[in-house]
């Protein structure tokens, strides 16, 4: 009760001066930027001759800009803050409990895990599903993005660990690891030098029906029990994506999805927290009218962190406009 009362005091004090922050984000170009400058746009129109800056660089280093107090806030998938504090690689040591938390979900479930290939290679090894391409130990040149995409890395991790592989074991069957992003892998599979891509996206992707025009490729898809696994092991959830939404697609495939959200560092304020909180509640609207891919993003998912706490100055927004209880 006296931390709801303390919240609820300092939220009625909190003015509508301009936010000057940086919010360090992924890199430039790509579906999660928008996220980030539907954030800056939001700010910007909330609180006007705001100084909020989205600056390009990899979620890692976003994270640790937190940590080390180089930056108040930082655009990430759920997934790496979870990576953080278990002190999985790239991490060197658990983050201390409570350096980072959440502000914002601007994204809702809204990035699919999509394995995609060349239709030609499936039918050429009898490949119906993931499992056929791991259990008949198929020699393919697989996407696995690049080192600094943790979201990626940690999706391919879980996925081989369902079955007790590692990426090492592509190798050792005979396969080769392409460590490119998705734009070039798209290129390489344009080419036939690229059997199988791991990525995820909004849906429909435009460079997947692109590349659909002009290469004859398929889905991979996954079965239930490995799509729970994944999204167990990497604290997500499981959703579908329907059937149709490429002109390649006829069947619903079950994928994990991943929702990307505005977090904190220990140099972030209450009042700065709050005011961002509030921006994207009141542009709501418009935020979600910026792109395709923000259209499931809501008032009430908001405050939507999994098992990230909330800041403080989030936490009392919402509580103020009973988001949360």
């Amino acid at each position: 009760m006296l931390t709801c009362l303390t919240l609820s005091g300092h939220a009625a004090e909190v003015d509508d001066s301009p936010v000057n922050v940086t919010i360090a984000g992924y890199s430039s170009g790509g579906q999660v930027t928008v996220f980030g400058e539907g954030v800056i746009d939001a700010v910007r129109r909330a609180y006007p001759n705001s100084s909020i800056i989205y600056e390009p660089g990899n979620p890692a280093g976003g994270l640790e800009h937190l940590r080390t107090g180089r930056r108040p806030f930082a655009l990430e998938s759920i997934i790496e803050p979870r990576m953080a504090y278990a002190g999985r690689a790239p991490f060197r040591s658990p983050y201390p409990e409570g350096s980072i938390t959440g502000v914002l979900n601007g994204a809702p479930d809204v990035f699919a895990l999509k394995v995609y290939a060349r239709r030609a290679f499936l039918e050429e090894h009898g490949v119906k599903t993931f499992d056929d391409l791991i259990k008949k130990q198929v020699p393919m040149r697989v996407s696995v993005n690049q080192p600094g995409n943790l979201w990626a890395r940690e999706h391919v991790r879980a996925l081989l660990a369902y079955y007790d592989k590692t990426m090492e074991d592509i190798e050792r069957w005979g396969g080769r690891l392409v460590p490119q992003p998705t734009g070039a892998s798209n290129d390489l599979m344009r080419d036939g030098r690229l059997d199988v891509i791991i990525t995820g996206g909004a849906t429909p992707s435009g460079s997947i029906v692109e590349l659909g025009s002009v290469q004859d490729i398929a889905f991979v898809p996954l079965s239930k029990e490995l799509a729970e696994y994944v999204a167990g092991e990497l604290g997500i959830q499981t959703g579908v994506i329907p059937g149709g939404s490429y002109s390649f697609q006829q069947e619903d495939l079950i994928v994990p999805f991943t929702s990307f959200i505005i977090v904190a560092g220990p140099e972030a304020t209450f009042d700065d927290a709050y005011k961002l909180a509030k921006a994207m509640y009141e542009q709501m609207e418009r935020y979600r009218s910026l792109h395709p891919a923000l259209s499931l993003a809501s008032r009430e998912r908001l405050p939507d962190m999994g098992s990230l706490a909330l800041h403080p100055g989030a936490e009392a927004f919402y509580r103020e406009v009973g988001l949360i209880k």
